[in-house]
């Protein structure tokens, strides 16, 4: 009976565990996806980001492929009912949540730093819009993309010497990326794009809560992992005890099965031999008195 209950124990174990890795298969590939694309959104910024803030999502991508080959070990090792495999599988689970608990502290400590990074980096760049190809390209490309305009606001290119054509609006010139609404009109046979609506709101607010969110989001999807990683350890610590139990009662069962064989035909104490009947033969050459 203890026999077969532990037989039971173990298989339940044994799927419960081929269960959780393919919940980890599943999961890293979220996890990969997430993380390239929320470093897909820090390279779109990334000129006015400091290259730390690419640290967790870089760490979260490498945990992802590495949990996908660690899967491979618990699979194998739980089919196999190998003890070696499985606890392989265990200690890189644990080394791996170490990792991701690190990368999770990381994206919600770098998420305090957002906003003053990304002030001083807007307001050091600006001034530098027609001068620099590379900051007139960022510049187009987060105000047409997250539909704002300056820093704080359009006021902000007031203060920036322009040498090239704009929106003229109150006295300061500001970008064409910053248009919201445009209108065409025709004037003889030419035809004018005429901006009409301006982005109300700076690009400051919108931009950290951007980077703000993403951080916050590789920060909840590691510790989302680190929780099923933590039940995939104990599944992996208690399949290879009871894989090991399991062995040990098979040899000790085998080893008692061949020691009764062995014991129904010959016993282990002489003493205790069976002896074997006395015939008695009459002897016909005897003569009686």
């Amino acid at each position: 009976m203890s026999q077969n209950n532990l037989e039971v124990g173990m298989r339940c174990i044994k799927y419960m565990l081929l269960c959780v890795t393919a919940i980890f298969v599943l999961t890293s590939a979220l996890i990969i996806s997430v993380g390239t694309t929320i470093y897909a959104i820090y390279y779109d910024v990334s000129f006015f980001l400091d290259y730390q803030l690419f640290s967790p999502a870089t760490f979260i991508i490498a945990i992802g492929v590495i949990m996908l080959f660690v899967s491979l070990f618990g699979c194998i090792g739980a089919l196999k009912e190998s003890t070696c495999l499985v606890n392989i599988f265990a200690v890189i689970l644990s080394l791996v949540l170490v990792l991701e608990i690190a990368a999770a502290i990381t994206a919600y400590t770098l998420r305090s730093q957002v906003s003053g990074m990304l002030d001083s980096n807007l307001r050091e760049t600006l001034p530098y819009y027609y001068s620099n190809p590379e900051v007139t390209d960022s510049f187009d490309f987060i105000q047409s993309r997250l539909n704002c305009c300056g820093i704080d606001s359009y006021l902000d290119w007031g203060d920036v010497k322009a040498n090239r054509t704009g929106i003229d609006v109150k006295n300061v010139t500001v970008p064409y990326s910053c248009c919201a609404q445009t209108n065409y009109q025709e004037i003889g046979e030419v035809q004018y794009e005429e901006c009409v609506k301006l982005y109300a709101n700076g690009c400051l607010p919108r931009i950290t809560y951007l980077i703000y969110q993403s951080a916050g989001l590789l920060g909840a999807g590691a510790m989302t992992i680190a929780f099923i990683q933590v039940i995939g350890i104990v599944f992996s610590f208690s399949l290879a005890s009871s894989i090991r139990k399991t062995k040990s009662e098979r040899e000790r069962r085998r080893w008692e099965i061949q020691e009764r064989m062995i014991n129904a035909y010959t016993s282990l104490n002489p003493n205790e031999e069976k002896q074997k009947p006395i015939v008695y033969v009459p002897f016909h050459g005897q003569t009686t008195a």
